[in-house]
């Protein structure tokens, strides 16, 4: 095959789901020394209750976390992101660049080998508390819905020096951080212009002048720690350039605090370079996302760890989507696309069944492995070969598969609904998808009116098979996406 250049893609902020880690480490054996490593060296900093955080068999959801242990939520994600690329390494990858967006530039350069994962670890532990100690106030991130220009210009417009633009991701999505009276000022002028404005799950305002003193703080803990040689380019979208091994690293790191990040253009200059292929190393697909919207021509983007079917499955459906590509060794994921295909669908060519196995792999990884249930529950119960018969006329023993009216089969259970519906709406509405949570409301928090819930909910529809609706039920009724995954359900979507 070809020779392909790859980037590696490590994401920051809210790239974590309450699986990921013991996804990971129930799945693939070089995990659990990574985690080991990095709860060794953050136990004395943070604690035992952040670090138990990374071996439990289900981490709190990212709100939780948000709430009552930020510090191990920074550090669940440099985990993810760490014992990600554990795998990818040691499945035979190797990149020819590295990009780390804010908090991932730390996983970045532990990749690189300038740090170990241990110094990683330190790393993210000594921000979290330098930004502790810092007592920064009253202020949050947001996404807004527009580029960089049009978003300077609603800054200037409040003219709060300590607010500003933080992160550059494409001509649709600006990231903004500040003060939260400033913010919410700003939120109010997007709606007015109907421009898209929301917050961000982010504990701190990041890249902000407001985080001047705790980069002074964060620069003295970290300054003593030792950097080597960078083994794998690491190319910053804060400092707008690759780094140099005469580069004071922890300084740099410091500076991030108040440096915007140019996450766009770090991608269209790799892109034009001849990147081709983007691998997403942690929880998640935001930046597989972000890359697909800013680069123009056709580039792959792979992530990695999503919660749909189990992470493991998709970071082995990924290993098979890069074997594809001369990325890493032919059957490195555990399964090869080549046998697959002689099992199920020997006359299908082999280029449609890659296509078909890239689009739905996990949705038939997810309905096997209910159908198995489904077989063993049938065979714990069935006294005789004639009630195992009625229990498969029924449609299943123990009701795990679902068959609705319309013979649809629901193989995905109700969490993993949210988050497609989730990755649906945000696509629409072009909001970062970790916005989207289970009980939030469409029109009261996120500003999207009855227009255009009407819109998505004809479009759900189409998706998932839905009945029609009845004409006396608005728009209003299933204004949030629990609702919407409830009403699916109870229609007996096809899911």
């Amino acid at each position: 095959m070809p020779e392909t250049s790859i980037a590696v893609l490590f994401p920051g902020q809210g790239a974590f789901y309450g699986r990921a880690l013991a996804d990971l480490r129930d799945e693939f054996p070089e995990v659990g020394p990574v985690l080991a490593e990095i709860g060794d060296a953050a136990r004395p900093l943070l604690g035992d209750r952040a670090v138990d955080q990374l071996f439990a068999t289900r981490t709190p959801d990212t709100e939780q976390l948000l709430r009552e242990a930020p510090e191990a939520l920074q550090l669940a994600i440099y985990a993810v992101s760490t014992a990600t690329y554990a795998v990818l390494r040691a499945r035979g990858l190797r990149p020819n660049v590295l990009i780390g967006h804010s908090l991932g530039e730390i996983a970045a350069l532990v990749a690189a080998g300038a740090f170990t994962p241990a110094e990683g670890a330190e790393i993210v532990c000594h921000r979290s508390i330098a930004l502790r100690e810092a007592g920064l106030g009253d202020a949050y991130m947001a996404a807004i819905g527009t580029d960089a220009d049009r978003a300077q210009r609603l800054v200037d417009l409040v003219g709060d020096p300590l607010t500003g633009i933080a992160v550059e991701n494409h001509a649709g999505q600006t990231v903004l951080s500040g003060r939260a009276e400033t913010l919410d000022t700003i939120g109010r002028l997007a709606a007015v212009l109907k421009i898209d404005f929301a917050r961000l799950k982010s504990p701190y305002a990041f890249h902000s002048p407001l985080l001047g003193p705790a980069a002074e703080k964060f620069a003295a803990r970290i300054a003593d720690i030792r950097q080597r040689p960078l083994e794998t380019t690491v190319h910053s979208p804060i400092i707008g350039r690759a780094y140099e091994d005469g580069d004071r690293l922890t300084e740099l790191l410091a500076g991030h605090f108040t440096a915007r990040v140019r996450f766009g253009d770090t991608v269209r200059e790799l892109a034009g370079t001849g990147v081709s292929v983007f691998v997403e190393s942690g929880a998640l697909d935001a930046l597989s996302r972000i890359t697909g919207r800013i680069v123009e021509s056709p580039v792959t983007t792979v992530p990695t760890l999503l919660p749909e079917a189990g992470g493991a499955a998709v970071l082995r459906q990924a290993l098979d989507r890069l074997a594809s590509v001369g990325a890493v060794a032919a059957g490195a994921g555990g399964s090869s696309a080549d046998q697959l295909r002689a099992a199920l669908l020997s006359d299908v060519p082999a280029e449609d069944f890659e296509a078909f196995w890239n689009g739905r792999g996990v949705e038939v990884r997810a309905f096997a492995r209910e159908a198995y249930l489904t077989y063993l529950g049938a065979k714990e119960e069935e006294p005789s070969v004639g009630a195992s018969l009625n229990g498969s006329a029924n449609g299943s023993a123990n009701g795990s598969l679902n068959g609705s009216a319309n013979g649809s089969v629901a193989v995905v259970d109700r969490d993993t609904l949210v988050r497609q519906l989730a990755d649906i709406y945000a696509e629409a509405l072009e909001y970062p998808a970790e916005v989207f949570e289970e009980a939030t409301d469409l029109e009261a928090e996120l500003g999207v009116d009855s227009v255009k819930q009407t819109e998505l909910l004809v479009r759900v529809g189409n998706r998932y098979e839905l009945p029609p609706r009845p004409s006396d039920v608005r728009p209003a009724a299933y204004n949030t996406l629990g609702k919407i995954a409830d009403l699916i359900i109870a229609s007996g979507g096809s899911v």
